[in-house]
């Protein structure tokens, strides 16, 4: 992690972007999670409103088709804001990347500019143009997609995790409790293979 230090300058560079693009991430995990309670809240609607009446006239579409259409046109534009925002995300920090990927090459041509001839005779020019080409490349990877994903899992999770315990804490306390004894065991089998 000591090496990926010097990348840190050029987040301070863009930071306005980077800070729209955790925004964005924030934004589309939170619409995400909106969408499955408002099925919940259909549903128990639904429920609730068929238990209250005893006898039903007509069919189940002429009783409920409005709030059925009610509850769709909220689970679509919940869906619809998520897209926009997931859009937003990636546009914001994959153009960040990029850009930072245009900031490093010009910084590896500058320094290669400076070097002096018995540099280009000890180092072979393929190396040189890998490096300015695929190790940047790969730097770009982990600027952009790595960083993005990283925190939408990290948001996504943490959300998750408290609209769990907002719903019910008990059965989200059983449903995580064997997590730690999962990864210990992932981390085990991962070392053995």
């Amino acid at each position: 992690m000591k090496n990926l230090r010097y990348l840190n300058k050029f987040f301070l560079r863009y930071k306005w972007r980077l800070f729209l693009g955790v925004l964005f991430v924030g934004l589309s995990n939170y619409f995400l999670v909106l969408v499955p309670q408002t099925i919940r809240k259909a549903l128990d609607f639904i429920l609730e409103k068929t238990s209250q009446e005893t006898q039903v006239t007509g069919s189940f579409m002429d009783v409920y088709g409005q709030d059925i259409l009610r509850f769709s046109g909220i689970v679509i534009g919940l869906s619809l804001l998520m897209g926009f925002f997931l859009y937003c995300m990636r546009k914001t920090i994959i153009v960040m990347s990029r850009l930072i990927e245009y900031d490093l090459r010009k910084e590896i041509y500058l320094h290669y500019q400076k070097m002096d001839l018995s540099f280009y005779k000890n180092n072979r020019t393929g190396d040189l143009m890998a490096r300015i080409s695929e190790d940047v490349s790969k730097v770009r990877m982990y600027l952009g997609p790595a960083i993005m994903y990283g925190i939408n899992v990290a948001l996504r999770f943490g959300l998750v995790i408290f609209t769990m315990f907002e719903v019910n804490s008990t059965l989200s306390f059983y449903t995580l409790l064997p997590l730690p004894f999962l990864s210990l065991s992932i981390y085990y089998v991962s070392s053995i293979i």
